[in-house]
């Protein structure tokens, strides 16, 4: 894997892949990306809407293969999750991308998923960074705005030192499974956008890797089933191990009155594949959002997802 510096006054590429964005977030997310030194450049059809979508599937393809290609991009940042990356998937020009840092997460993870397994991150400048949208990154909430989540201080500091060719260690606990170190390839992202690749060109292939999940608002007979779907599809098979990141509005309570969680759920469902499990990476839907590069070898220990290379 190639070394990640994004340096001062990179082009970056704003693109829409998937879900409609609040614009007036947007842009104030693009002013500490040129904070930052950066040029944001918005892809052609980056106000473009169709439903729920930012654009048509034509348009959004195109916007993507725009940025993968035009060698004045240095690297690529979505604005939104949402849904719609899986429509692009078919029809990419394979062989006309130029890998390059590719930064989101979310839906991103479709994307993260398919390239990495498609070489992106073996390729000279090549990088996926799960990290966060652009929209997210605003200084402030912007006046009159309603939006939920924004980024915190420490999310932001994190992604520049990635950014800048470093890593941030995730910091979590153990949650089920045998204690002791395992190391591979970090790969994953969002729990429900992996269970739809299941069945596709793009299913995850976890064998020898460490795996990250996390997702929000999926109460957790949901999240049994995401697991379950993962489980069955064989995507976990051969696993090193998994990091858990954070589950974001997911408690249930059952008809009886007793009182159970994500956490207890995804135990339950883990714990027979007999490989270490953490918890409580500080990864997922809410402020605090860490970064970290897919496909990049880390270290799982009882502590947290370290990194098995570089000068961190």
């Amino acid at each position: 894997m190639s070394r990640l510096t994004l340096p001062a006054d990179a082009r970056v590429a704003v693109i829409a892949p998937a879900g409609r964005f609040a614009k007036d977030r947007l842009l104030a997310g693009c002013d500490t990306l040129r904070a930052w030194g950066y040029r944001p450049v918005f892809g052609p059809n980056l106000f473009a809407a169709d439903r729920y979508h930012a654009g048509t599937p034509a348009e959004r393809l195109d916007d993507f293969v725009w940025a993968a290609t035009d060698p004045a991009i240095d690297a690529i940042w979505l604005a939104r999750g949402g849904f719609g990356c899986a429509h692009l998937l078919p029809q990419l020009p394979w062989e006309r991308l130029a890998a390059r840092p590719l930064i989101g997460f979310s839906d991103a993870t479709a994307l993260h998923t398919a390239l990495w397994q498609a070489g992106w991150t073996t390729a000279q400048g090549g990088a996926l960074v799960h990290g966060p949208v652009v929209q997210t990154m605003a200084p402030a909430p912007p006046a009159g705005s309603t939006s939920p989540v924004l980024v915190d201080h420490e999310t932001r500091a994190a992604l520049r030192e990635v950014l800048s060719g470093h890593a941030v260690p995730l910091p979590g606990r153990r949650l089920c499974g045998p204690p002791g170190r395992r190391d591979g390839p970090v790969v994953g992202g969002n729990l429900t956008v992996l269970a739809s690749l299941c069945g596709t060109p793009w299913q995850l292939q976890g064998a020898g890797c460490i795996v990250v999940l996390e997702d929000v608002g999926e109460a957790p007979y949901r999240l049994d089933r995401l697991v379950t779907q993962l489980l069955q599809a064989g995507c976990l098979d051969g696993c090193a191990g998994l990091a858990l990141g954070q589950f974001i509005d997911a408690q249930g309570t059952d008809a009886d009155g007793l009182d159970y969680g994500p956490l207890d759920v995804l135990r339950d469902r883990l714990t027979p594949l007999g490989v270490p499990v953490l918890c409580d990476l500080p990864v997922g839907h809410g402020p605090r959002n860490l970064p970290w590069q897919v496909g990049r070898r880390g270290v799982l220990t009882d502590g947290g997802l370290l990194w098995a290379f570089g000068d961190e």
